[in-house]
């Protein structure tokens, strides 16, 4: 039982019901019951025909590996996956109209074939020398909260407070105010990792302080480096100025 089966597990949830999401909205009014609650809620009940298929073999796996229950407890899975499904179905009309938009430019990417073997060669070897990031952790929530201040769509000092909230909660209390964080987030137009976001919420109950450490420090490095690459361009452009000044004198 690993991490990645968490993810995959979640990435299969996420992009079956983004498109049921975008497109019906029986499916948006159901999933949204879920919201804040316990998955043995009698509100919960109609979720479990669009969510529990998604953790048959993944609780099974978890039954199976002693390890895996402190790691991953099933309460806490299972609460995880019901409460991501019904934070996307509680996006606004904006972010699940960009899901559609998203959707094309990649079909359209899929169709063109443009790459050489020359080029297609580089990209092997650029790959390969790039770290992976098979969990994705620098999508994490942090991560996607400190990219949104950078861009402005987020207010600095507001979001990090809520973020250092957030990371203080029980189980109960982080479902209970993620929703209106994320709700929030996609009001601004702020792209959420949903399948590391399910991960990182199915690892709470057990390890809160790893996955704390982790959304706050993505939250700050991502910021830094924004901030560090404004310094540097900065830098260009003024011994730019400096450089055309000289030959003009």
């Amino acid at each position: 039982m690993t991490d990645k089966e968490v993810l995959r597990a979640a990435d299969r949830m996420v992009e079956h019901l983004q498109e049921r999401v975008r497109d019906e909205p029986a499916v948006r009014a159901v999933l949204r019951r879920a919201s804040g609650k316990r998955v043995e809620d009698p509100a919960v009940l109609p979720v479990h025909g669009f969510v529990a298929r998604y953790l048959d073999r993944l609780l099974t796996s978890i039954e199976e590996d002693e390890r895996a229950h402190w790691y991953f407890p099933e309460a806490d899975v299972e609460r995880a996956f019901y409460g991501v499904a019904a934070m996307l179905a509680a996006q606004p009309r904006q972010a699940r109209d960009r899901i559609g938009e998203e959707d094309e430019d990649s079909t359209e990417e899929d169709t063109k074939d443009t790459s050489t073997a020359e080029q297609k060669a580089t990209d092997t070897e650029d790959t390969e020398r790039r770290p992976s990031d098979p969990l994705r952790r620098s999508s994490n929530l942090g991560a996607a909260l400190g990219k949104a201040v950078t861009q402005g769509r987020l207010n600095a000092d507001t979001t990090e407070e809520r973020l250092h909230l957030l990371c203080r909660q029980s189980v109960d209390g982080a479902h209970a105010q993620l929703p209106r964080l994320i709700l929030h987030a996609n009001d601004k137009d702020v792209s959420i990792d949903w399948g590391r976001l399910a991960l990182d919420l199915s690892r709470w109950g057990a390890d809160r302080d790893s996955v704390a450490k982790e959304w706050v420090q993505g939250y700050h490095r991502t910021i830094e480096t924004k901030r560090a690459e404004n310094d540097e361009a900065l830098a260009k452009k003024n011994d730019t100025d400096d450089d055309s000044e000289d030959q003009a004198a």
